[in-house]
């Protein structure tokens, strides 16, 4: 029998490693055997294949197969049909459905319109192979169009695709073998390669210790337009998997993404706001009911909750804690001590508390005013839900939905939250500064649709009495009641909705 060398048993894989650069996630390195050139991703970086969605600008981690390509003759003449993997002639006026709506969602069409553009002279597309994501069985939104294709000059990041320069496109085509795999993963992290998430599940990752401890848990995407949470929760998780961190006690569970249709479609709610109104329903009737059922008693079964969030208008990170201690009816709390703790350790700049008083508040407005009364539990949320279920739990806004850094926010709390509780043996990274308290006082509710505020205040804004921050419909000026800041701030608002909340300085976290 002859031998052979196992380089004939081995089918070649293509080598895709970015993220070497935190300040440039898009730049990667793509290799073939003994030959290695530069290449770009999305310009979001890589992501976890149970994270990515339509539109996010980042390319899925994982090992994927390359069944095609096709070439523009005009571009490149007919060498690509003489190398070994099948390349087909590019059509003039072909289209790739990203539209999630479509039935056609994510597959080749042909577009026989009279108004249909030819597709041919486009210089990045001048050869192109479709990657094999999300393309047996589309999962709409789940992410469309990943290609392998030529990059622009400057190398910058591409909507999701891997792309590498022009001149190598021919010499690239002419290494590829049929059914040939491509292996992305990022440059500094454990290779792995994870399902899809499905928006009728609930993907719950836990590590235990085996000595006693608290237990954690840590939740992204409760809404589905905010990814810092996802995006943070997916590196921490990597990161107990190779052994960078390891749980010394107790137990935390990871929960990246809580509200996956939300998610997957890139917005706040799927059916309605989960953060409003949570708890068990015996007669579920829609997906954030379904949600509740699921994560109520999940949260039971731990003692403390972190939760990251982001917002929209500007502003810095902050982290929302529950009351006092008291013993009163609407909010009833005993571990205010232990909250407080927690939130000072996060190392966050601004912290907010007085929430559910607040919206009591709002409430009480918007009944006086002939708006149709709004339960209180409309305000009970997930860290409100814990503190009721008798653990306690901090809010944490990470920064702007389109931040970049709210996912290094994200990771650095959960880190410090994880060293504060003594799951991980480390120290909490801690800035100089203490942070900025504020206790929310009351809201500014819409009255008519054109009320409205006169610019996008950002989370925490000073604001001096007096001063006029919008107007109202009638023309009347609408002002500020007193020294103090502004939060949850929308340019306008339902009529019978708040335009955002006033907040008085606090001394609640004095030493």
């Amino acid at each position: 029998m002859n031998d052979i060398s196992a380089s004939h048993l081995v089918q070649p894989v293509i080598k895709v490693r970015a993220g070497q650069d935190p300040d440039q996630p898009h730049r990667g390195t793509l290799t073939i055997g003994n030959w290695t050139i530069p290449c770009a991703v999305g310009r979001s970086g890589l992501r976890d294949p149970a994270l990515k969605r339509e539109g996010d600008g980042a390319t899925p981690i994982g090992t994927f197969p390359l069944r095609y390509g096709f070439y523009d003759p005009e571009a490149l003449g007919d060498e690509p049909r003489s190398f070994a993997f099948p390349f087909l002639e590019k059509p003039a006026n072909y289209n790739w459905v990203e539209d999630p709506e479509s039935p056609f969602y994510n597959q080749f069409v042909l577009d026989m319109s009279p108004e249909a553009q030819t597709r041919t002279g486009e210089r990045l597309f001048d050869l192109f192979i479709p990657v094999g994501w999300n393309d047996s069985t589309p999962r709409a939104a789940g992410g469309s169009a990943i290609f392998m294709h030529a990059a622009r000059p400057d190398f910058s990041g591409t909507q999701g695709c891997v792309a590498i320069a022009h001149d190598q496109l021919l010499e690239f085509a002419s290494r590829l073998q049929p059914g040939m795999m491509i292996d992305i993963a990022p440059a500094d992290a454990p290779e792995q390669v994870t399902p899809p998430v499905q928006t009728e599940t609930m993907e719950c990752v836990s590590f235990r210790a085996l000595q006693p401890g608290p237990s954690l848990i840590v939740t992204g995407s409760v809404h589905g337009n905010e990814t810092c949470g996802p995006t943070a929760i997916a590196r921490v998780i990597a990161e107990f998997r190779c052994g960078r961190l390891r749980l010394a006690r107790g137990s935390v569970t990871f929960v990246p993404v809580v509200n996956a249709l939300a998610y997957r479609w890139n917005r706040r709610e799927g059916d309605r706001n989960l953060n409003r109104d949570l708890g068990e329903k015996p007669v579920p009737v829609d997906n954030e009911d379904r949600i509740a059922n699921v994560l109520c008693p999940l949260l039971r079964e731990h003692d403390v909750l972190i939760d990251l969030h982001s917002f929209s208008s500007p502003g810095v990170p902050f982290a929302l804690i529950g009351p006092a201690d008291n013993n009163g009816t609407l909010e009833p709390f005993a571990k205010a001590a232990q909250e407080e703790a927690l939130v000072k350790a996060l190392g966050l700049p601004m912290v907010v508390h007085g929430w559910m008083d607040a919206f009591k508040q709002a409430a009480t407005v918007r009944a006086e005013r002939g708006f149709p009364e709004i339960s209180l539990t409309h305000s009970v949320g997930t860290t409100e839900y814990m503190r009721f279920a008798g653990g306690y739990g901090v809010t944490v806004e990470c920064g702007t939905h389109t931040d970049p850094q709210g996912t290094a926010v994200g990771y650095r709390t959960i880190l410090n939250g994880l060293a504060h509780l003594g799951l991980v043996v480390a120290d909490p990274i801690l800035p100089k500064d203490a942070p900025q308290v504020w206790e929310i006082s009351e809201a500014l509710m819409a009255d008519a649709a054109e009320d409205r505020l006169s610019r996008r205040f950002a989370a925490g804004e000073a604001v001096r009495e007096g001063e006029v921050i919008g107007q109202r419909a009638s023309g009347q000026p609408i002002r500020a009641p007193y020294d103090g800041a502004i939060i949850f701030a929308s340019l306008t608002a339902e009529p019978g909705t708040e335009l955002c909340f006033f907040c008085r300085p606090s001394d609640r976290l004095g030493d």
